[in-house]
């Protein structure tokens, strides 16, 4: 199959997304929300499934790994919308889920703009490991700081002098209380400090086999390493001195910063605007 065909597959996905962005923003109640019923469920893991395809020829390229910041992004807002998939069988997902569906339809089709460079021709299974564990605790933090902004913004509805309910009409109907949305935060954040683990452990390992040593002090680790240690800072300020809320977030948003500059920052530099 040439690259024609999963071009065509990336706009698949994205009208998908887009299709199911729109259907979100139409349903105003439980019984009319495209994720509320299997039938919706498989809808959204069919379009998940198309976009996955798309992303085969980047990732098992006889040329080499294809993996610029574009594919970068994709690969992330694929994996969020999967957690997102999974978490639609515990809990209604709110209206605003629909811009996570935006973003996706976005990023599907942004490889196809920004293809980026071959990074290596030996595909063994440590390094795949290695770029997998990354696309996931790119993922996790990603649905961990939009938990953060939601936070945010529903803690500074919530002290307005404007009064609101969670039931009425308002980006914020549907959503979890307060309570709520700092418990999954935390968790996400658990899991995205273990992915950031896993990910420095596996990159040790690849660099040895490289001959480059445990750990290379380039740009990418030095965000990587203050990202993870953010999270332990975060993690423990829960255990010890209660952490949450208005802090926590912010705390998850400085981690998601700079784990994001660890590596789709840099390659935007380098591809966008340095050309390399």
């Amino acid at each position: 199959m040439d690259a024609s065909f999963y071009g065509a597959v990336s706009l698949v996905a994205a009208a998908g997304y887009a299709g199911l962005a729109w259907a979100h923003r139409a349903g105003t109640v439980a019984a009319t929300m495209p994720l509320a019923s299997r039938s919706g469920q498989a809808m959204l893991l069919a379009v998940i499934a198309v976009h996955g395809l798309s992303l085969l020829p980047n990732w098992f390229s006889r040329d080499g790994l294809y993996f610029g910041f574009a594919t970068s992004i994709s690969w992330t807002l694929w994996l969020a919308v999967l957690l997102l998939w999974i978490e639609s069988w515990f809990q209604r997902l709110p209206p605003i889920t629909q811009g996570v569906f935006v973003v996706a339809a976005i990023a599907a089709v942004l490889p196809l703009i920004f293809p980026g460079r071959p990074l290596s021709t030996a595909l063994d299974v440590s390094f795949r490991l290695h770029m997998l564990l990354a696309m996931l605790a790119y993922s996790t933090f990603t649905l961990a700081a939009a938990s953060a902004l939601l936070m945010l913004s529903m803690e500074k509805a919530l002290h307005s002098t404007r009064r609101i309910s969670i039931d009425s009409g308002g980006w914020w109907q549907g959503l979890p209380p307060l309570i709520g949305l700092d418990q999954m935060l935390l968790h996400m954040v658990f899991a995205g400090f273990i992915l950031v683990t896993l990910t420095l452990g596996s990159g040790m390992v690849v660099g040895a086999e490289l001959g480059r040593g445990l750990l290379r002090f380039d740009h990418k680790t030095v965000f990587t390493l203050a990202s993870w240690a953010l999270s332990l800072t975060l993690l423990i300020g829960h255990k010890w001195w209660g952490w949450r809320g208005r802090v926590a977030a912010r705390w998850t948003l400085a981690g998601f910063v700079t784990l994001l500059m660890a590596y789709v920052g840099t390659r935007f530099v380098l591809e966008v605007v340095l050309d390399r």
